[in-house]
C-alpha cells in the first residue's frame, strides 16, 4: 500500500484485544501494522462496577476520550479525583497511575496512542 492511501477499518474486521479477561477488551482499529499509521485508535469497553490500577508504561503518551458511560479517575500520587463522563477527554502522559472504577453502564471510550499499539499490545 503506498503511504497516500485512505485506508477504513471496522471493529467486525480487527482482532479483539482483552486487555483485562472478561472486564476489558479493545478493538485496535488504526495501527501502524494494519495502516502504516505512526499512532493508534482503537475503541475500549469496560464493563460495570471494573476497579483498576492504570499505569503507563513509559513509552506511549494516550488521549482517551469518553463515548458512553462514566467512570471515577483517582490520581494516586495526589488524590485528585475526576469523574470521567461522556465528552471528556484526558491526556495521559509515558509515566502516570491512576484507580479507574468504572460506573454502573460501563464505559466506551475512544483512544489515540503514540507510538503506534497493536493488537494483543496492553
Amino acid at each position: 500500500m503506498s503511504d497516500d492511501q485512505i485506508r477504513w477499518s471496522r471493529q467486525e474486521d480487527v482482532e479483539l484485544t482483552w486487555v483485562h479477561k472478561d472486564k476489558e477488551f479493545s478493538h485496535r482499529l488504526i495501527t501502524n501494522k494494519l495502516h502504516g499509521s505512526p499512532m493508534s485508535f482503537h475503541i475500549t469497553t469496560y464493563m460495570p462496577h471494573f476497579d483498576v490500577m492504570v499505569e503507563g508504561d513509559g513509552k506511549h503518551e494516550v488521549i482517551l476520550y469518553c463515548l458512553h458511560g462514566w467512570s471515577t479517575q483517582i490520581v494516586e500520587s495526589t488524590g485528585i479525583t475526576h469523574h470521567f463522563k461522556q465528552g471528556d477527554a484526558v491526556f495521559l502522559p509515558k509515566d502516570y497511575r491512576y484507580r479507574h472504577v468504572i460506573g454502573e453502564a460501563g464505559l466506551v471510550i475512544a483512544v489515540c496512542a503514540t507510538p503506534s499499539k497493536e493488537a494483543g499490545d496492553m
